[in-house]
């Protein structure tokens, strides 16, 4: 008895030093060890994961870790056998008068002989006025030459009603186009929107709602006079592409490039959605329009074609406070497969290590992921830059582009990034350029829609 009484106390020692300790550290995890790397998830061509910038963040330290999101799409063996739907929108103001209007008809002309049978098109031209040239309509030998002649037809007049232009092209898709079909509109422009709708916002919200409707737009700047800023917005929030064209001869290029992300895509309503632990705040999400309602943010994204390698770069706070493992959120990629029409999900959970061990800090840190860090913040640097080149603020665009060398250039001293040593190189150039010309001359002009499109591309 004696002997199982001494157990019994001895146990309950034990058991009340533990209490202790606990009660000694009531915040701390026993684990040391920095959490696995997320998983790549993979479904057909498709994989989708999650990087960090580090693995660990310091106890008590600020707790900003930047979440890489990357989806990637096999190049070869998925051409879409599905048929697409486009309405060519061309800009006919009198400012696409003489060459850029030839090199427009010449590219339309390429797209319509591009075009498989069983796709369709509309052609719609825009300038005081809007003229539906060619309903959107089954490509077959007679459509074709039908589309052939009223593209040849095109002639320049009037001022640039371009919201009228991409509605007739969105409209055209919607009444027109099968369910399942790849719907775009592609719109041209070489000047000021200067009649009908003409903010920037509120153009933006019609793209955003034919989106929603499943009509996607890729904009596209010719020339030097357009508005950038108008063009880059309405491809964002319209789930499309935006391409600066400075000589209006490589237009037949950029729609040959357009056609060939349509019919070898994989994947239409593509989105994703990030859904923050408890204490996370997104700070943050470069390169991309989304919108958050508490934890969830969702962001829309174009349609997603072979080849394509894309990045979703986010800016986050997490709490410190207690060591351990912190989660960080629920990431899902959700889109329907083009081939099969199956609703297709992808998803990841990335986590943190919160500890008080700095060595496990500087051991944890992803220089992959650090150089595309640093070039999300060139690219926001860069287009403000731009804006402040565009304003007059020749000073300010100056500090900003030379602070940014300097800061790129110690950064890459750790991170060894070829692709920061070219970015370096541009930014020189921007730089000299910025000096030489003034912002209301052409070269000037190309400066700014060069810097903003470098800037547009680096965020993607």
């Amino acid at each position: 008895m004696n002997r199982t009484k001494a157990i019994l106390m001895a146990a309950a020692l034990l058991a009340v030093t533990a209490i202790l300790l606990t009660r000694g550290t009531p915040n701390k995890l026993p684990l040391r060890t920095p959490p696995v790397k997320d998983p790549v998830t993979r479904k057909g061509p498709i994989s989708f994961g999650a990087g960090l910038s580090g693995t660990a963040l310091l106890q008590g330290g600020q707790g900003e870790v930047f979440l890489d999101l990357s989806l990637q799409v096999d190049r070869a063996g998925h051409s879409n056998s599905a048929p697409v739907s486009l309405a060519l929108v061309i800009d006919r103001s009198g400012s696409m008068a003489g060459q850029k209007l030839a090199n427009a008809r010449a590219a339309a002309r390429k797209l319509v002989q591009s075009l498989r049978p069983g796709d369709r098109l509309a052609l719609i031209t825009y300038g005081s006025d809007v003229t539906t040239l060619v309903p959107s309509t089954l490509i077959d030998e007679a459509s074709r030459a039908r589309l052939l002649s009223a593209v040849a037809g095109i002639s320049d007049r009037g001022g640039t009603y371009l919201s009228g232009g991409f509605e007739a092209g969105r409209d055209e898709l919607l009444k027109a186009s099968a369910e399942g079909q790849l719907r775009r509109v592609i719109l041209i422009s070489d000047g000021q929107a200067n009649e009908g709708i003409t903010s920037i916002s509120s153009l933006s919200a019609m793209a955003r709602e034919a989106l929603e409707r499943g009509v996607h737009l890729s904009a596209m700047g010719v020339g030097l006079d357009f508005n950038e800023n108008l063009m880059t917005a309405m491809a964002e929030h319209g789930g499309g592409h935006y391409y600066f064209i400075e000589d209006a001869a490589a237009l037949a290029g950029i729609f040959s490039k357009e056609l060939e992300t349509l019919t070898s895509a994989v994947a239409r309503e593509a989105e994703l959605e990030i859904t923050l632990a408890r204490g996370v705040e997104l700070v943050e999400l470069y390169g991309y329009t989304y919108s958050q309602e508490g934890q969830v943010v969702t962001v829309k994204l174009p349609d997603l074609f072979g080849g394509q390698d894309r990045k979703v770069m986010c800016r986050l706070q997490a709490p410190t406070a207690v060591t351990g493992i912190q989660p960080l959120a629920a990431t899902k990629l959700s889109f329907t497969d083009v081939k099969s029409g199956a609703a297709v999900t992808l998803g990841s959970a990335p986590t943190v290590l919160v500890t008080d061990d700095q060595s496990q800090v500087n051991a944890g840190r992803d220089r992959g992921v650090l150089a595309r860090v640093e070039q999300a913040k060139i690219s926001t640097n860069l287009s403000k830059a731009m804006e402040s080149y565009s304003s007059g603020d020749l000073a300010e665009a100056k500090t900003r582009l030379s602070n940014q060398i300097a800061t790129t250039t110690a950064a890459n001293k750790d991170l060894k990034s070829s692709e920061l040593d070219k970015i370096v190189g541009r930014l020189k150039r921007q730089l000299r350029a910025s000096e030489e010309a003034a912002p209301s001359s052409p070269a000037g002009r190309a400066l700014i829609k060069g810097g903003k499109f470098d800037a547009y591309q680096m965020a993607k």
